[in-house]
């Protein structure tokens, strides 16, 4: 038996998991990365590349073993901390937009519309942490399940004409 290309340290892990995205019952695995992309590392290069170049880098350290050892499938989320991402990551986040539409009976649109807000100020966050550090204990906030969003932007009893003052 060969061994396995990969990141093969003991203390290797993935970030998410999840089943049936891309089929049902299928099992894929996740890992994210984030860059700077004003970074000088990148200051001569065409943003395309370095999305593919952080893809490749994730897909050459994580997809073999996760293929052969895992079973399952693998995609790699890369993200620009300006908001961008890489073209896996955009499949993955329609899909997702796609899945939580058709059960929770909202509009496409609205969907990836508040998920690529939310992403947004994620990232966001992310930065600012990185930048300032984090100020004392986070506070406690109520995670709302996603089946409980509602991603429509007009409330049901604004239809039709709406006239401001």
């Amino acid at each position: 038996m060969g061994t396995i290309p990969g990141n093969t340290e003991e203390r290797a892990r993935l970030d998410i998991s999840a089943r049936g995205l891309w089929g049902p019952f299928q099992k894929t695995m996740f890992d994210v990365r984030i860059f700077h992309p004003n970074a000088d590392s990148y200051k001569d290069r065409d943003i395309k590349s370095v999305y593919t170049q952080h893809e490749n880098i994730k897909r050459k350290d994580y997809e073999q073993r996760v293929i052969q050892v895992e079973k399952c499938s693998f995609t790699p989320l890369v993200y620009s901390t300006s908001g961008g991402m890489a073209p896996q990551a955009q499949v993955f986040h329609k899909r997702i937009a796609e899945l939580v539409a058709a059960k929770t009976n909202e509009e496409y649109r609205d969907v990836i519309s508040m998920m690529r807000t939310k992403l947004s100020f994620a990232l966001l966050k992310s930065v600012l942490v990185s930048v300032r550090g984090s100020r004392g204990k986070s506070s406690h906030t109520r995670e709302i399940p996603i089946s409980e969003v509602s991603f429509n932007l007009i409330p049901d009893g604004l239809s039709g004409d709406v006239t401001f003052s």
